[in-house]
């Protein structure tokens, strides 16, 4: 086997997952593995209750009730906590998930088990952007925080691999984090900003330009941006309680000393989020949808 650079990448993120991974259970104990949505009328407090808002708000974009027994993609699925969250909303789609760590899909397809909705959620072990199916084979797809993991500053691959799958007509969401530009950052932000994707397990974020030129050169239309930072902003203040409750439970059971660097990264990447995302004129959380 010859050991590419992106065959290193993926090692990377793979090992960061299967250390790091139970850990995401202090941010949510259905393991969504993303930042909440805010709305009026949400306690800001509520953790559970900002994510699964944004797992609505993505469900909302896909428009489901616009297809018969849709299928529906979730690439970079992680556990499929959201796959399982539009499920049983959704009775009448089902849903693939894809990653490229097997732990991942065997803890996920577990849990999917646990609450009797293994014929309608199936994770899969898959790079997002070299899928095992066929071309037009979805209705649907969405990318929860996981586009960030594809290659380039672009992710033209990934876009690419998203127009392939879906049908003509199908719908995509893809929220996550982006750079405003592609220009030089402040010395100090540009040390933070390379912290948190080293601790991450990340190349490079996308710029949010090129990455809809890309969906442009795809062919997809009808593309929505949404800039959803202040939405998210109420989820990222949970950060340093969580991370101070995730210290302190380690502390209690004497495991500090020897915590594996992934579980720290894991700790201090979210709170290198906080000062990227007081950045404003360079950082931003958007919500992108569109229909090829």
């Amino acid at each position: 086997m010859i050991i590419t650079q992106k065959t290193k990448t993926q090692q990377k993120i793979v090992d960061y997952f299967e250390k790091a991974g139970l850990d995401y259970y202090y941010w949510d104990k259905a393991f969504n593995m993303h930042f909440g949505y805010f709305k009026t009328g949400l306690n800001p407090l509520n953790r559970s209750a900002l994510l699964n808002q944004m797992n609505e708000e993505v469900l909302k974009r896909l428009q489901l009730h616009r297809f018969i027994d849709p299928l529906v993609l979730d690439l970079g699925c992680g556990l499929g906590a959201v796959s399982r969250y539009m499920a049983q909303k959704q009775s009448e789609a089902n849903f693939y998930g894809f990653t490229i760590t097997p732990w991942q899909v065997d803890f996920g397809n577990e849990l999917t088990k646990e609450i009797g909705l293994e014929e309608q959620v199936r994770l899969f072990k898959a790079d997002f952007a070299n899928l095992p199916i066929a071309n037009e084979s979805a209705e649907a797809a969405f990318a929860m925080e996981s586009s960030c993991y594809a290659h380039g500053s672009a992710k033209q691959e990934f876009v690419n691999e998203l127009y392939r799958v879906l049908k003509p007509g199908g719908r995509f969401v893809i929220n996550d984090g982006f750079r405003k530009h592609s220009n030089r950052l402040p010395d100090w932000l540009d040390k933070v900003y390379r912290k948190n994707l080293d601790c991450w397990a990340l190349k490079e974020l996308a710029d949010i330009n090129l990455f809809i030129k890309a969906l442009e050169k795809a062919g997809f239309r009808n593309i929505k941006v949404e800039d959803a930072s202040w939405r998210v902003a109420p989820s990222f203040a949970h950060i340093p309680f969580v991370s101070l409750q995730f210290y302190w439970d380690i502390w209690k059971k004497g495991e500090l000393k020897n915590l594996d660097p992934q579980r720290k990264n894991n700790v201090l990447a979210p709170l290198m989020g906080l000062i990227m995302g007081a950045s404003r004129k360079h950082f931003s959380y958007y919500i992108i949808s569109g229909v090829k």
